[in-house]
């Protein structure tokens, strides 16, 4: 077994959404963050109904601003496509909601953010 994925969740965001972009995390955030990643990972093997309400239900205990963070955490483990169809499944909505793009994603710079450019 590999060592878990929320022990490179957070040079993975950097890369993507910028060297400061973990800057508002609280504990409870950060507590919250690595429990979406691993019921993320557990729902990629599962499709589970109950780990989509789970993943909601953690994912809620952050704060509003940090939220993105679990969404674009998703394709940490997962894939790209697989940010929307969680969240959704998950009950939380995309209707507004300014969640960002990664650098990495399909249509992206593809510049490692955590080198210094951008955020």
């Amino acid at each position: 077994m590999s060592a878990p994925l929320c022990k490179s969740l957070y040079p993975w965001l950097r890369s993507n959404l910028g060297k400061r972009c973990l800057a508002p995390l609280t504990s409870c955030d950060a507590y919250a963050l690595a429990a979406a990643v691993h019921l993320a990972e557990l729902w990629g093997c599962t499709r589970s109904h109950d780990v989509e309400q789970a993943f909601g239900l953690v994912v809620n205990q952050m704060q509003p601003h940090t939220r993105y963070l679990a969404f674009h955490a998703i394709a940490h483990c997962l894939d790209w496509g697989h940010r929307s169809e969680l969240w959704i499944e998950a009950g939380l909505f995309l209707k507004g909601e300014n969640l960002g793009q990664c650098s990495f994603e399909p249509g992206g710079p593809r510049v490692d953010l955590a080198k210094g450019g951008g955020k």
